[in-house]
């Protein structure tokens, strides 16, 4: 299977860790699956030349217990009247590094950005509206005030339109904006179940492609939002964004993610949360999104 020049580099970088091989792009599509096993014969596990769970956590788990810790830093947000939110939300170095770019544009714009949140305590159980593998957890996404778009399309300070794929768009007012006429899609209460839509207009900046210039990806509504009753405001997401750029598909694994992180050494994450722990071995884009 062909695999990217990030995948590769990486995987060249942990092998070289492991002394299979003396330079990273030593390692190439021709050797891929040799390299491979000669480093799980190493590690006594199965070698099928598959870098699944197993092989990828024996690669990164003695390196990132070398790893050049991140601490979670505090980021600035905007606390508006009458909406509820933070004025400030915690993100790991890298991220947080990503976030003030992001923030830094809209505010440049006369945009602002609320906050429900950054960095989820482990302790957070899974619920409805929480992932049991979250991005939160290793304080690699935020959230925008889950009431400050959706519900008063007229005059909160983001408006959300329908995207492709699923997706929604995220546009903010912002006096420095482009005048736009959008198609609001919101509800008309927290319960309220059902989609409406409306044309607003003003100056707005697209937030979701400002995220995405900076290496924020948004998420789909959940199930819970796109079943046909009994739906469920709280798996909208329209207000999640996450730093995919930070990520390697088919690599990176939530709990290395988690052990990047300050103070989050093994047995802190598994005395805190056994839940989060078992769930350490799962790769993104393949059991983890």
């Amino acid at each position: 299977m062909s695999k990217n020049a990030r995948y590769m580099q990486r995987m060249g970088e942990l092998l070289v860790f492991h002394e299979i091989i003396n330079r990273p792009e030593e390692l190439t599509e021709e050797n891929f699956d040799d390299t491979v096993m000669a480093f799980q014969e190493k590690a006594d596990i199965l070698v099928d030349a598959n870098p699944r769970w197993e092989t990828l956590w024996h690669l990164q788990y003695p390196w990132v217990l070398q790893f050049q810790k991140l601490p979670f830093v505090r980021c600035g947000a905007d606390k508006l009247n009458g909406i509820e939110g933070f004025d400030h939300l915690l993100l790991r170095k890298d991220t947080a590094e990503k976030y003030n770019a992001v923030r830094q544009e809209v505010l440049d714009r006369g945009g602002v950005i609320t906050t429900s949140g950054g960095k989820r305590s482990l302790s957070e159980k899974a619920s409805a509206g929480r992932s049991a593998t979250s991005m939160h957890y290793p304080g690699l996404a935020f959230d925008l005030a889950l009431v400050s778009g959706f519900f008063k399309p007229d005059t909160d300070p983001f408006v959300i339109t329908r995207g492709e794929d699923g997706y929604w768009v995220v546009w903010c007012r912002a006096d420095l904006g482009d005048e736009k006429e959008l198609n609001a899609v919101y509800w008309e209460w927290w319960k309220g179940g059902i989609d409406l839509e409306k044309t607003v207009q003003g100056k707005f900046i697209n937030f979701t492609e400002i995220c995405a210039k900076h290496g924020f990806s948004p998420i789909r509504p959940r199930k819970g939002f796109t079943r046909p009753e009994n739906r469920k405001y709280i798996s909208c997401e329209w207000w999640h964004f996450q730093a995919n750029d930070l990520l390697i598909p088919e690599l990176s694994q939530f709990g290395i993610e988690l052990l990047k992180i300050e103070g989050y050494s093994p047995e802190y994450i598994r005395t805190t949360s056994e839940d989060v722990w078992s769930r350490s071995r799962v790769i993104y884009q393949i059991n983890w999104s």
